[in-house]
């Protein structure tokens, strides 16, 4: 490959390409506490919002065209189609691969403000990565997770939130805890419940949305909660968890307006 006369290039090597594909495992990312993002946008949002970029591989043509807004973050891969496609996680491969620093947060209970989603149990990384860039375009701060969880840094599920993970704090833990420590309502998306247009929302509030074929865990539904469903008009027989959360997240804010 032809080295560009304006680029710092690091040499290239199979040993990068076992890193990265070995960020696909969760003990792995969770023990080098480093994720994978791939695509222009996700790339550069992630950067923009402050997250700390290690690694960066690329097609050249990118790097000539975005090189000055990586310059300093790190030396540059130049790598070609065919080695980002051995590197990618994604059947369409992208001309742009970083590697980011994981954030850290600490949970405080007393921080929590507005609507906190909580999540329990979730394993589809698509349902996941849609319910954070959702708490992003409302400007939630916070969303909890119980450990049984998808990864939030799974490719697939840092795919879906579109550089959304870049701006909300996702805190992962015994959720039971976390939810009496907030001391704040509870309301739990439930199929039999009282209708959400019914509810007067509380300002500040925990929403929790459960397991995509179980629903939320017995462990959590014994704590003191108020059930709320969707209306349902139609035959469907259910929502899936990102499009719930849509809903009521909106009849949330549409409160608020």
């Amino acid at each position: 490959m032809s080295k560009s006369n304006t680029i710092p290039e690091r040499i290239f090597t199979k040993a990068d390409i076992n890193f990265v594909k070995s960020l696909n495992d969760r003990v792995f990312r969770n023990a080098s506490k480093q994720f994978v993002a791939e695509g222009s946008k996700s790339v550069l949002e992630m950067i923009s919002s402050g997250l700390k970029l290690e690694r960066i591989f690329a097609l050249e043509t990118w790097f000539k065209t975005h090189y000055s807004l990586i310059a300093g973050n790190c030396g540059p891969t130049i790598i070609s189609e065919k080695e980002l496609s051995r590197m990618s996680s994604l059947k369409s491969t992208r001309q742009v691969l970083g590697v980011f620093q994981m954030p850290q947060f600490r949970f405080e209970p007393s921080q929590l403000k507005g609507l906190t989603l909580v999540l329990d149990g979730l394993q589809d990384p698509g349902n996941l990565g849609t319910l954070i860039r959702l708490a992003d375009w409302y400007g939630l701060e916070n969303i909890l997770c119980s450990d049984t969880c998808v990864d939030c840094y799974n490719p697939k599920t840092v795919q879906a939130t579109m550089a959304s993970i870049a701006r909300v704090k996702i805190h992962y833990g015994n959720l039971p805890q976390m939810i009496i420590a907030s001391n704040l309502p509870l309301f739990a998306a439930v199929m039999k419940g009282t209708p959400s247009r019914n509810i007067a929302f509380p300002q500040n509030m925990l929403l929790v949305i459960g397991n995509e074929g179980q629903g939320i865990s017995d462990e959590i539904l014994k704590l003191k909660h108020q059930g709320i469903t969707i209306e349902k008009y139609g035959e469907a027989e259910s929502l899936n968890a990102a499009l719930a959360g849509a809903i009521l997240l909106d009849r949330y804010f549409g409160q608020f307006a």
